[in-house]
């Protein structure tokens, strides 16, 4: 308010800057006269009232200095400020009198005057901490009164920083002399309380809570253990210390002790409870007291086991008949036969029938006797006679129908005997027990029925069933799945799994251990794979094992099938300019990847998670028709760093998995081709004319829009007869379907090369193009059309290629016989000279030491000699098998490749071979150079990629055959390609291939194991 009339005199005094002049004073009229004096009179008070409220702030500010001042001085802590050289530039009297020096003295004294030599290096560490960090630092000195006693001060320093001035340092410490000495006292009566704690006969623990940041117990962590308590725990406090019930007694938590300590902490009340013990196979029964202490609480225990185990079991034999009859799953009664009632009963049994009390007329018996099915009735008027002639302990049975409440029969036994009789000896009362067998009798019906159908599915299904003894021999074998296996059910009953699979009787072994095992069990069968899906686990009543198999062979095979396709679509979009995106209905990603995201910076899966729409909103209408469950096709273009790029797009939806599924290729280069072909539209027909390709284009209409001169002579046909008219009535009536088709392909943006031109016959050949063309809206708008001659081009090919090949052909089978004669003179001399000599050695040297004249301590040294021998025959005689392998001239390339993986398979290192075709002779030297190349890549895997396992796959295509091999190794290092790995003859492999007409690819990552395939012609 008063700023608001200050604002509206200061309007009024700018309008009366101007002075009044005498001659306007003489025209202002009276009331004029007195409005202004009335206006200055105001004016003048509100310059008094403003003069007031200033002295009174001043004086406000004054008081407010006096009393900071007055805190400041009587603060309980000393407040000292220093200069950047340690002086004292200002201290209150608190520090006055802890120092015990006159304030006035204490200015620009050095305040490590007064810091004892011992705390000196903690005060000068203190000054370089706050020096160097504008945070609060603490620590502790003793300080030097002048003229007094030492004291204990803990110190709190900062740095006080003005802009453009030097930095000083607050200092604010406190008196802790009487403290330390309080802490002293402290551990004194510490060390007292321990040895009375230490004393005492019973157990005492002290524990502290343990809270979370809302300030919840969450835990108790032990303060306390006297000796008592740690010759119970078997334990000491030491090992107890800093450590929680939860961690080192986990039943308090489940057994509600861990409830009884929250509610003592919590509300403060003393709990006296009963606790049961268990350690080993000794049983503790303790009386335990919980108190309160602080934010803990005081755990005392007296053992009183003997008293207990006395007590229990007397309450044991007063309740045992009891509880033996309330036990009973069946129902346990007493009738007496001259009241015709039950006189007791352990459990409602017309309860279990569902019955309740209002259904009982009068007594339950009554209702009882209505409820037996009509066929059973007889048993009830019959009772009198059946029972007369029993003997004592003699149990007749009988089973009855008895109806239950929700109309529904159940299946009771009774077994019933005398209990008590008269004088005469008749039966009085009755003793007896009823089983309700509804249950098992539905059991037993549903036993049977899956016994049935378990019996379907062995005999219908290539599934096998397999049980064995606890020494592994073959008890069980049904199912139609040893068909597959070669094998007739029951065949191998009384015999072991060792000679149908080795593996898997080992197997069996561990299971009949305890073990479960799930495996995949590879059997050949007339040459032929078989896959089982084994699973075993042992019967826990009999201890015997069960095996259930199922044939998974073509499941296999359909899965190499789809390894091979995702190999291939995984190759496509990783070497080619193309993009793979799935999507969800909402537009989020969530497969992105393909090369074709390189050149807008994107990784692969780089978007996965975010939604296509973030990075494409145009793109919203298109995926809506996807999801739909439309196709589309359409060019879209991308910003990115100042550039656009261009892509070709694909979509379709999945059904099943409610997927959108968009495939894009990079068409920038083209479009920028388009692009600039129609800046220079110009230039371009000028060059048309003139182009020794024949070229035309047309429109969207298949109407032809341009004819180059070498077109007219390619189709014999001019410039005027086609311009304007259809592209497909310029070719016969049989291929003009044909030509449209290709034509309407290439306007849906596709780039076809063909190398025929339908109805032409001159007998040279041409390569002809078809690429789409789009106007200034990117749209297609037409196609061209580029005829190429490559007649003579094709015939130097040819012939050069035919040269070529006869050339490194030669070359090569002379390399081969030479190197295959090399091989064939050193196994030869290995085997007769060389194994020959070293057997002969052997021979002698073990006439030797059957001569008896050998000395005892020679004869060690002479049996490992003989053992080297051994291992060098054996030796020479696989380098010779090796050089020259036998099983490849006699049996031919499958059969040596199989052998191959067998030998070089171990415990630690698995070949699986593959190979498809070559089931006839073929041209040996060709075989020689398969064998040779699938060697030279398993010899590598084997010394340098430490795998586990390597898959060769030997492949006769007709006009090429491929050779894969496999590993799960190591992988070669990233720079494999940069640099040259000697020792892994990568580059003599790269030569024979070469020299074969052949290429060789060769796929590795760091632990992602390694993948050579060598495509040759044949």
């Amino acid at each position: 308010m008063q700023a608001h009339q200050n604002s509206k005199l200061r309007e009024r005094a700018e309008k009366l800057q101007r002075l009044v002049t005498v001659e306007e004073a003489e025209k202002m009229t009276p009331e004029e006269v007195r409005a202004v004096i009335k206006e200055l009179q105001t004016y003048q008070i509100e310059l008094e009232m403003q003069n007031h409220q200033l002295e009174q702030t001043a004086a406000e500010l004054e008081q407010a200095r006096n009393k900071y001042q007055e805190l400041y001085d009587t603060a309980p802590f000393g407040y000292i400020t220093l200069n950047e050289n340690g002086l004292i530039e200002e201290a209150n009297r608190t520090a006055a009198q802890l120092l015990n020096h006159p304030l006035g003295l204490l200015h620009a004294t050095r305040f490590s005057f007064f810091v004892q030599p011992n705390s000196i290096a903690n005060f000068y560490s203190l000054l370089r901490k706050i020096q160097s960090s504008p945070a609060s630092h603490r620590t502790e000195l003793e300080l030097y009164p002048t003229k007094s006693e030492a004291i204990c001060a803990q110190v709190e320093a900062i740095r006080l920083q003005e802009e453009g001035q030097p930095p000083l340092y607050r200092l604010v410490f406190l008196d802790v002399t009487e403290r330390k000495k309080a802490d002293k006292a402290l551990k004194k009566s510490e060390q007292l309380l321990q040895g009375i704690i230490n004393s005492a006969i019973n157990g005492i623990q002290v524990f502290k809570a343990v809270r979370n940041a809302l300030g919840q117990i969450e835990d108790f962590e032990w303060v306390l253990l006297n000796r008592a308590a740690e010759e119970f725990m078997h334990t000491t406090f030491a090992q107890l210390r800093h450590t929680t019930l939860s961690q080192e007694v986990p039943e308090e938590i489940t057994s509600g002790r861990f409830a009884r300590y929250l509610q003592v902490v919590e509300t403060g009340q003393t709990q006296t409870f009963p606790s049961h013990y268990r350690k080993g196979n000794q049983e503790y029964w303790l009386n335990m007291v919980a108190v309160k202490l602080d934010d803990g609480f005081v755990l005392t225990f007296e053992d009183i086991t003997e008293r207990h185990l006395a007590y229990e079991q007397l309450k044991e034999s007063q309740h045992m008949i009891k509880t033996m009859a309330e036990a009973m799953p069946d129902f346990l009664y007493i009738e007496d036969l001259a009241q015709g009632r039950n006189i007791y009963n352990n459990r409602n049994f017309l309860a279990f029938l569902g019955y309740s009390a209002q259904d009982i007329v009068g007594h339950p018996r009554e209702l009882l006797d209505t409820l037996y099915h009509p066929e059973d009735a007889y048993l009830l008027l019959t009772r009198p006679q059946r029972f007369a002639d029993v003997q004592d302990g003699e149990v007749l049975e009988s089973d009855v129908r008895i109806k239950a409440k929700d109309g529904g029969w159940r299946h009771i036994q009774f077994r019933e005997t005398v209990f008590k009789r008269d004088t005469n000896g008749q039966p009085t009362q009755l003793v007896g027990v009823a089983m309700d067998l509804t249950d098992k009798k539905r059991q037993d019906l549903e036993l049977q029925q899956l016994h049935e159908t378990v019996t379907a599915i062995l005999d219908n299904l290539p599934v096998t069933l397999w049980r064995f003894a606890k020494d592994g021999q073959v008890l069980e074998s049904r199912g139609s799945g040893l068909k597959a296996l070669g094998l007739k059910e029951n065949q191998l009953i009384g015999q072991t799994f060792a000679a149908v699979h080795k593996e898997l009787d080992s197997q069996i072994k561990d299971t009949l251990q305890g073990n479960k095992i799930s495996t995949l069990a590879e059997f050949e069968i007339d040459e032929e794979k078989v896959f089982k899906q084994v699973y075993l686990f042992q019967d826990s009543l009999s201890g015997e094992a069960i095996g259930f198999c199922l044939d998974v062979t073509e499941q296999k095979r359909v899965e190499a099938e789809v390894q091979w396709r995702n190999f291939i679509l995984d190759q496509l979009i990783q070497k080619l300019p193309l993009i793979l995106g799935i999507l969800n209905k909402d537009g989020t990603y969530l497969e992105l990847r393909g090369k074709g995201l390189r050149r807008l910076g994107i990784a692969d899966n780089e978007l996965v998670g975010h939604n296509l729409f973030e990075f494409f909103p145009q793109l919203e209408s298109s995926l809506e028709e996807i999801l739909t469950g439309e196709a589309v096709n359409f060019i879209e273009r991308k910003e990115f760093n100042g550039l656009y790029a261009y892509y070709q797009n694909f979509g379709l939806f999945d059904p099943q998995r409610e997927y959108g599924i968009a495939f894009a290729i990079d068409v920038t280069d083209l479009i920028e081709t388009q692009e600039h072909l129609l800046n220079q539209k110009e230039f371009s027909e000028n060059l048309l004319e003139n182009s020794i390709d024949g070229i035309m284009a047309f429109d969207q209409n298949l109407c032809v829009t341009s004819w180059n001169k070498a077109m007219e002579q390619v189709l014999q046909v001019s410039k005027n007869q086609v311009l304007g008219k259809p592209l497909p009535l310029l070719f016969a009536q049989k291929h003009q379907a044909y030509v449209q088709q290709q034509a309407e392909r290439v306007l849906r943006g596709e780039h076809l090369t063909t190398y025929e031109i339908p109805g032409l016959e001159t007998g040279r050949m041409f390569e002809v193009n078809l690429v789409p063309f789009t106007n200034a809206a990117k749209e297609v708008a037409g196609a061209l059309v580029i005829v190429h001659d490559i007649t003579q081009q094709r015939q130097r090919q040819a012939e050069e290629t035919s040269f070529k090949l006869s050339q490194q052909k030669g070359i090569m089978d002379a390399v081969l016989t030479t190197q295959n004669e090399e091989r064939k003179r050193i196994a030869e001399a290995l085997h007769n000279s060389l194994a020959q000599l070293l057997y002969a050695t052997k021979l002698n040297l073990e006439d030797i030491q059957l001569e008896g004249n050998v000395q005892k301590e020679a004869l060690l040294p002479l049996q490992k000699v003989s053992r080297f021998l051994e291992e060098a025959i054996k030796e020479t005689r696989t380098l010779a098998h090796e050089l020259i392998p036998r099983v490849l001239q006699d049996f031919g390339l499958k059969s040596a490749l199989k052998d191959l993986a067998t030998r070089l398979s171990t415990g630690s290192f698995t070949v699986q071979c593959v190979v498809t075709g070559f089931d006839q002779p073929v041209d040996h030297t060709l075989e020689t150079h398969l064998f040779r190349f699938v060697q030279e890549l398993l010899n590598n895997v084997m010394k340098h990629a430490e795998a586990t396992s390597a898959l060769v796959q030997v492949v006769d295509k007709g006009p090429t055959i491929r050779i894969r091999v496999v590993d799960d190794g190591k992988g070669m290092p990233a720079e494999w390609q940069t640099k040259n790995l000697k020792g892994m003859g990568i580059a003599t492999l790269r030569d024979r291939v070469k020299l074969l007409q052949g290429t060789i690819k060769i796929d590795s990552a760091p632990g992602e194991g390694t993948t050579v395939t060598i495509d040759l012609p044949h």
